[in-house]
């Protein structure tokens, strides 16, 4: 093997035109060599025949000889370099020649017939010799060991279809006598087949789903604007919820205000009346006391000794004025503010509830690929929403809003004839009657009645109670200091104000009406009372119409003079404005299938 300080340069077998190996040599007169399609494309390009290397000029362009020395030298020179690179040492992830006896080089071929790997040198024979060029070479494999049946120490040259192996002929003719078993070359094939086919699909699966995840991709994309959008559209519609909200706030601060105004400027006219009054009275009493005219006085002391000078001057002169505050604002603005309010903040509650829960439900994928779907959704609860805040339709919506209280049976009240349900909420006849010393006064003695638990001496208040269910009952309310013996109904001019039906003929038991005879039979029966105003009215709640109204109620009592003298001295305060109690009654001939039942107020929309 020759020495690499043997070879020559390898730069000195280059052309220096093309700066490769040099392609059948030719030299100039001149002793330089070049490619012979080099020099000839050179001279061809170029006016002037001359050397590129020395710019020697030539008068003709010479006859050139292929330099058979000097090519034979050339393919000398590559076979020793080709040589001298197969004769490398073997490096440890690289299968070694097994010939070799000192220093292992690298393998070039592996013979499945010999069962050896063999390096460049060692592999000379089998290139030479006619025998052996028939051996199988392969590229080098390790572990040869493993392409052996270890039982037989042959080569696998088959596979078994049954058993999923490789075997050899031996194995044939006993553990695979009956199998079914083709040439190695012939399963690689197809099983290579079978990998080619696998390889194809799963480029189809990953183009697919590339595709799929494109698509992922921008449909989250899109559904992350189009979220982004409606969370803006989303606090629009809260923000002008908000500015609504402080626009009616602002509108009803107004309202009180220039009703607070007007009442101040009702009061100080009322002042400056009195005042007016008080002067002009004082005036005439020093002017009598001044006169010396005899006459002149015993002619005005008739009219200073009327009713109209003896008692309060100012009490007769002008017209009674009274004015409360607390009564105005408190229970009558502040309380409906708060009923609305609260009956607005429940509303709302609940629908964002169910929208929280709707939106936690959806199918975010389903809402993505049926957009019209979801902006329907949104329209319609848009709609609903402002259903919700719309302003009432009828009067008895805005009482329902505004004026609704809860009301409870006292069962400590209720005739001993009638049993109260535990929720205080239903109204029937007990089977059999109770007996109480007399000392129990809070009972009606005679008449069927109940009271309310709770009382109220201000506002207005209204509940509902569904009548269906009673042949005969009555509805009102009625003054704390009603008399329990009494074997009539209520009196509005001293006990009560109430209204009442039996059967199909429905009237109001005030002295001064006839009875009234309805179209339709009132399912449910809504009670308002107007404290301030003296008004105690029924409504047709299925119907919304309005049944009777008692007017000119007279709920705060005049206290007797010589009553207010002795709680005066007494050091009690004496309150004018009683409590009014809600009342009810049931009556007629099946008194067992008799029931009243005080029902929520619902909120008509």
């Amino acid at each position: 093997m020759a020495s690499a300080s043997s070879l020559p340069c390898e730069e000195q077998l280059l052309c220096s035109i093309c700066l490769e190996a040099f392609s059948e040599p030719v030299s100039t007169p001149c002793g330089h060599n070049y490619c012979k399609t080099c020099i000839t494309g050179y001279w061809a390009s170029s006016d002037l025949t001359q050397c590129p290397l020395c710019n020697k000029r030539f008068r003709k362009r010479p006859q050139l000889q292929v330099n058979t020395g000097f090519r034979d030298m050339i393919e000398h020179f590559n076979n020793m370099r080709v040589r001298g690179e197969d004769d490398i040492r073997a490096k440890p992830e690289e299968v070694p020649c097994d010939i070799c006896l000192g220093p292992k080089l690298k393998a070039q071929k592996t013979c499945l017939v010999c069962l050896a790997s063999f390096c460049q040198p060692h592999l000379e024979p089998h290139q030479r010799v006619s025998t052996l060029k028939k051996h199988q070479l392969i590229d080098p494999v390790p572990n040869l060991e493993d392409r052996v049946c270890k039982k037989h120490d042959k080569m696998f040259e088959l596979f078994c279809r049954v058993d999923q192996m490789c075997v050899c002929f031996m194995c044939l003719q006993d553990d695979h006598a009956t199998h079914e078993a083709v040439p190695l070359e012939h399963a690689f094939r197809e099983r290579k087949a079978w990998l080619d086919n696998m390889t194809s699909e799963i480029k189809m699966m990953e183009n697919t789903k590339s595709r799929i995840v494109k698509e992922i991709k921008y449909s989250i994309e899109q559904s992350k604007k189009a979220s982004e959008t409606e969370i803006a559209e989303i606090a629009e519609v809260f923000t002008a919820l908000v500015v609504s909200l402080q626009k009616s706030q602002a509108e009803l601060i107004e309202l009180i205000q220039e009703k607070q105004k007007a009442a101040l400027k009702q009061a100080e006219d009322h002042v400056t009346q009195l005042e007016q009054e008080l002067r002009r009275r004082r005036s005439e009493m020093e002017q009598l006391l001044q006169t010396e005219d005899h006459l002149r006085l015993l002619l005005s002391w008739p009219s200073l000794c009327s009713p109209a000078h003896t008692e309060d001057p100012l009490s007769h002169s002008t017209p009674p004025f009274t004015l409360d505050p607390s009564d105005v604002s408190q229970q009558r603005y502040v309380g409906m503010v708060k009923k609305a309010v609260a009956q607005m903040e429940k509303t709302l509650s609940k629908e964002m509830e169910m929208l929280i829960h709707e939106v936690r439900l959806s199918d975010d994928c389903e809402a993505a690929q049926q957009p019209d779907a979801a902006e329907n959704l949104m329209t319609d609860e848009l709609i609903e929403i402002q259903e919700v805040w719309s302003l009432p339709q009828d009067k008895l919506m805005m009482i329902q809003q505004c004026d609704a209280v809860d009301v409870t049976l006292d069962a400590d009240t209720a005739n001993s004839r009638l049993t109260v349900s535990e929720d205080g909420k239903q109204l029937r006849f007990r089977e059999g009657r109770l007996f109480f010393p007399d000392f129990f006064r809070r009972r009606f003695v005679n008449q069927p009645f109940v009271l309310g638990k709770d009382g109220f001496s201000s506002g207005r208040f209204y509940y509902e109670v569904r009548v269906s269910g009673s042949e005969g009952w009555l509805l009102g309310v009625a003054k704390e200091s009603i008399d329990k013996e009494t074997l009539f109904f209520p009196t509005h001019e001293e006990e009560g104000w109430t209204f009442s039906g039996i059967h199909d003929t429905y009237f109001s038991n005030t002295s001064n009406c006839a009875p009234l005879y309805l179209r339709q039979r009132p399912q449910t029966v809504g009670v308002l009372v107007d404290y301030e105003k003296g008004e105690v009215s029924f409504y047709d709640v299925d119907a919304r119409t309005l049944i009777y109204s008692h007017t000119g109620c007279t709920f705060i009592e005049t206290t007797p003079a010589l009553k207010a003298f002795f709680y005066s001295v007494a050091g009690t305060s004496l309150s004018s404005r009683p409590k009014l109690y809600p009342i009810f009654g049931i009556y007629g001939d099946d008194l067992s299938n008799n029931i009243l039942v005080i029902t929520p107020v619902a909120h008509a929309t």
